[in-house]
């Protein structure tokens, strides 16, 4: 293998491995439920709606609330 070859290979290998540490990076993001309270309550201080409060809950966390389930929480 010429030194080219060589370099081209080592990019190649640094590149997919660079690629995946974000994608773990991602998936470590905080899901947790003290996160997502502290999420649902700065943005009613904010004044959001509470559709866009279900919008972003779903986004961030995977998973979905009824306004009734959302006023429980932040109460």
């Amino acid at each position: 293998m010429n030194k080219e070859a060589l370099g081209n290979s080592l990019g190649q290998t640094l590149t997919k491995a660079h690629e995946r540490e974000d994608d773990h990076q991602r998936d470590h993001e905080d899901r947790s439920l003290a996160h997502a309270l502290h999420m649902l309550k700065a943005m009613k201080a904010a004044g959001r709606t509470w559709q866009e409060m279900a919008d972003r809950l779903e986004r961030e966390f995977g998973t979905t609330l009824e306004k009734d389930q959302l006023k429980a929480l932040v109460r």
